[in-house]
């Protein structure tokens, strides 16, 4: 009895390490990921690529510059279009300028400053079929300066050969044995301080000025003067543009957070933020604007233009700018230092806007194109609504309005507003 005891002992105790062990004869499990390799770059190799391309289709229109009989169009992200425009009835898609990270851009006489993520790169536009950079300043635009783990300062210096940059990933299948206890096994775990992806990242009426181009209501890029002014999340950078291909850093001055746009007016700087609309003065030091008078407002995203005795806020409720409201705002800036509001209108979901005269422009998203009279800004009248295409941004001189929509860029002759009409679309 004490031998058959023990062996049944022992059987037990065997079979219990059996399944502390290897989990009493279940099978093992096994799963199937996919896994994925960097390719990489330097950014000297990557920065070649910035520059003219064939025409291609318009897919997600995006920021608007008009410089003479040229349209240039931003795909975000991606580039800039180049539209000539000597005919307004039949626009020719010419050329395509690769910029990865391209949100922005300005323009004066023939040279185009834009940025590609956290760089700030001038162009030579002579030729507008065959664009060529002319240089790249690193690590200007901090907010989303990819190439650089530590640019903190406007203007860093870093070798370009040093950079790598992610241009692409090799994907290929991968077979692991699975951890009930961990759903997602770490595949991939490296470091890089130098390595950035280049792809991937989700993605705008200046007053007419001699020489420069007029940028739509949305942009966030301007030019004075021999000055270029832009805006970033928080902040307003001045750049000295005296030498045209070699722009020099000024000065970075605190706005506010989640800065938007910025419109140019004389020696005046209109930023639209979140929060309310800042005003500059460029007058007496170009290179640091001072702060002239602020309007605060509901929060909402807030494209702005103004002349000489109003400015017109649009506010939405678009969910990035965390806005309850769609409405204009008319602002008696008579006095910038005591700006006050004297009327505000409803309106669908109101973005890009601009002015020629009396009569106001008003992109409002799916409500299509609305112009109003102006005269009496306490009193303002609906002329034209035109409905069709979802709309963002407009340019307007001399009878034409240029209009950037969702599926397109339109024109439209408003030469006489009794009979406004499409003449066409790209």
């Amino acid at each position: 009895m004490k031998k058959t005891g023990s062996v049944l002992c022992h059987i037990s105790f065997s079979c219990f390490l059996i399944f502390l062990f290897n989990g009493c004869m279940k099978d093992r499990i096994r799963k199937t990921y996919q896994i994925s390799t960097p390719i990489y770059e330097t950014l000297t190799k990557f920065r070649e690529a910035i520059k003219s391309q064939p025409a291609s289709p318009l897919v997600s229109p995006g920021k608007l510059s008009v410089n003479g009989k040229y349209i240039f169009l931003s795909e975000p992200g991606l580039g800039i279009h180049v539209i000539d425009n000597s005919n307004p009835s039949a626009p020719r898609n010419i050329s395509f300028i690769n910029i990865p990270g391209n949100e922005d851009m300005a323009i004066k006489e023939n040279t185009m400053y834009a940025d590609s993520y956290g760089d700030l790169v001038t162009f030579d536009i002579t030729d507008p079929q065959h664009v060529v950079a002319k240089n790249f300043a690193g690590g200007v635009f901090t907010d989303h300066s990819i190439y650089y783990l530590n640019a903190t300062t406007p203007g860093l210096v870093m070798n370009p050969d040093s950079v790598q940059v992610i241009v692409g990933w090799n994907t290929r299948d991968t077979t692991v044995d699975f951890d009930p206890n961990n759903n997602y096994p770490v595949l991939y775990n490296s470091f890089c301080p130098n390595c950035f992806t280049a792809s991937g990242i989700p993605a705008a009426a200046g007053a007419s000025q001699p020489g420069v181009a007029t940028n739509g209501s949305t942009a966030r890029f301007s030019i004075i003067g021999n000055f270029l002014y832009t805006v970033d999340t928080w902040s307003l950078t001045s750049f000295n543009i005296s030498e045209a291909y070699m722009p020099a850093f000024a000065s970075n001055v605190t706005v506010d957070f989640h800065v938007e746009t910025i419109y140019p007016l004389k020696d005046k700087l209109f930023v639209g933020t979140n929060n309310g609309m800042y005003m500059y003065d460029v007058q007496h030091a170009p290179s640091n604007p001072a702060l002239l008078g602020k309007f605060t407002h509901v929060r909402g995203c807030d494209p702005v233009i103004a002349d000489d005795n109003y400015a017109y806020i649009t506010l939405n409720d678009s969910s990035a700018c965390l806005g309850f409201y769609n409405e204009l705002q008319i602002v008696n800036i008579k006095d910038l230092s005591n700006s006050f509001m004297i009327s505000s209108y409803q309106l669908t979901h109101p973005m890009g806007l601009a002015k020629d005269g009396d009569n106001l422009f008003i992109c409002d998203g799916k409500d299509g194109l609305k112009v109003f009279n102006a005269a009496d800004p306490g009193n303002l009248k609906l002329t034209v609504q035109l409905k069709g295409p979802e709309v963002y941004d407009v340019v307007v001189a001399n009878g034409l309005a240029i209009v950037v929509a969702k599926n397109g860029l339109y024109q439209y002759d408003y030469s006489d507003l009794g009979n406004i009409h499409l003449i066409s679309k790209l």
